[in-house]
């Protein structure tokens, strides 16, 4: 099991008392499984991403990650956790512009202390993997946008995480570039074993 919510709950003050946000919510999830939650907006979803992330604490419940519980851990074990077990997708790549792709995809490794050449070897095998070995040397600006989506993936995958949260990934991408992300997720998740969970806002109209 890579990660095990039990009995989430989240409430937040308003003006005209507690507004409960999440009431109970369990989830569970085993490597190379991939699950997506949909709802409106201001539904909760990114209250969710920050507990499952350890952004924010619930007000109660428990969450273990890659076996760990959430709730034992001091501030810096719980920096390290995020930091090795935990991959972040969000909707704006924020990749940095003044790299290159094949170094946005080194430096987190090297954050971790990783030898410069294992980590130069990970990234070439990334883009290799996924079709974007000849943007390797671009800067983030001069790809398209799937294109540097995609390298926010790999960057999220690159520590090799056992969990990747993924906040609207497709958020800006036109319907195909959407799909081939998409696409690219399940094979990832397929072989690499990360489970994956995605967050993607649905409209209220019918």
């Amino acid at each position: 099991m890579i990660l095990k919510a039990t009995d989430i709950r989240k409430s937040y003050p308003t003006s005209t008392g507690s507004l409960e946000v999440l009431k109970g919510l369990n989830l569970s999830m085993e490597a190379g499984e991939l699950i997506s939650i949909t709802g409106p907006s201001g539904c909760g979803k990114s209250t969710l991403l920050n507990i499952l992330g350890t952004l924010d604490q619930p007000d109660s419940g428990s969450l273990k990650i890659a076996g760990q519980a959430v709730a034992d851990l001091d501030d810096e074990q719980l920096s390290r956790l995020r930091s090795e077990s935990i991959g972040f997708v969000f909707q704006f790549h924020h990749l940095l512009p003044e790299f290159s792709v094949l170094e946005n995809l080194i430096i987190p490794q090297r954050l971790l202390e990783k030898d410069e050449r294992t980590a130069r070897m990970r990234a070439v095998e990334l883009l290799e993997r996924v079709g974007l070995s000849e943007r390797a040397d671009h800067r983030p600006g001069a790809v398209s946008g799937g294109e540097r989506q995609r390298v926010a993936v790999l960057r999220a995958l690159v520590n090799q995480p056992a969990v990747v949260l993924a906040d609207e990934p497709t958020g800006n991408l036109d319907v195909d570039a959407a799909s081939k992300l998409m696409e690219m997720i399940q094979s990832l998740a397929a072989d690499f074993g990360q489970a994956f969970l995605g967050l993607l806002t649905t409209s209220l109209e019918k």
